[in-house]
């Protein structure tokens, strides 16, 4: 009737958020340990970052797209050797679904169906915050391509979506 090994079954877990006891492993005492250094804070008015838009794992929630429309900017300077290198990466990602003017009539396109047509009315007006998130976490039928693509990468994508586009924004 003996337990082997009790403290496997019956833990003494540390819960962040509430304090019963001094944690004896933590040097100030504390379940809760400090947020590592360079971490992202949240407040009630949203994200606090302006190196945001280079995280590899930005943590705007993929149901967020709003926040990231509004808060993301282009950190990358608008010229050519960015837009040739977009151009570039845009041929091989984005492409073979949105067509090479961004029409959604990619060859994949045409058969999977639903692909934004970049001068399309729900999409002409869209910031680049936008379309970055989109790029990285995707939405509706288009998956994310975070995994695939660095965010510098990425900002290049969308300078060249908005020239494709005719987007005069930032």
């Amino acid at each position: 009737g003996w337990e082997y090994a009790p403290q496997m079954y019956v833990s003494d877990s540390y819960e962040p958020y509430s304090q019963v006891r001094e944690h004896t492993v933590n040097a100030d005492g504390k379940n809760m340990r400090a947020p590592v250094e360079g971490s992202i804070p949240r407040s009630s008015t949203g994200y606090d970052n302006t190196r945001l838009e280079l995280m590899y794992n930005y943590p705007i929630h993929k149901d967020s797209i709003a926040d990231a429309a509004r808060i993301l900017k282009n950190p990358l300077e608008k010229n050519e050797k960015n837009l040739a290198a977009g151009k570039y990466l845009y041929t091989s990602y984005c492409a073979p679904c949105h067509g090479d003017a961004g029409a959604g009539d990619g060859l994949v396109g045409q058969k999977y169906g639903g692909v934004a047509n970049y001068k399309g009315s729900n999409v002409v007006n869209v910031s680049s915050g936008h379309i970055y998130h989109v790029i990285s976490k995707g939405k509706g039928r288009m998956w994310g391509q975070a995994s695939q693509i660095r965010p510098v990468e990425r900002w290049q994508i969308v300078q060249y979506v908005n020239q494709l586009r005719g987007y005069q924004g930032e």
